[in-house]
């Protein structure tokens, strides 16, 4: 694992960069709120951490023996359309998470067994 965070952000136009980890934070708190953010921990590794920021909300992926598994806060499995980068798309509502809490997960997701051992997780 390099700890490496692939930054994607959409205000309005494309930019992409590569941060590590210890500075997500200051990056973080650089982007505007109403922008859209996306941010995986170790792109196209085995044990990837994808993490979509918006302005109402935040998600979290992670890809654990070759499955994908949402962070779920909530039993509610309805599905419901949600605008990530502007793109609409279906999403369980107990997978939404506040909007800080998904750059919290990825912040911790250096050690990925404690991330997965503290927070529930449903498969995609």
């Amino acid at each position: 694992m390099s700890n490496v965070v692939t930054v994607e952000v959409w205000n309005p136009s494309y930019q992409n960069s590569k941060v590590d980890l210890e500075a997500l934070s200051r990056v973080y708190e650089s982007v505007p709120e109403n922008t859209s953010i996306g941010l995986t921990l170790d792109d196209g590794e085995d044990d990837c951490v994808i993490v979509t920021v918006e302005a109402e909300f935040s998600t979290v992926t992670m890809l654990r023996d070759r499955t994908f598994y949402n962070l779920q806060i909530s039993d509610d499995p309805e599905d419901v359309e949600i605008d990530v980068a502007g793109e609409e798309i279906s999403w369980p509502k107990g997978c939404l998470l506040p909007r800080a809490m998904g750059v919290q997960v990825l912040l911790e997701a250096g050690d990925r067994e404690t991330v997965w051992s503290r927070y529930t997780w449903v498969e995609q």
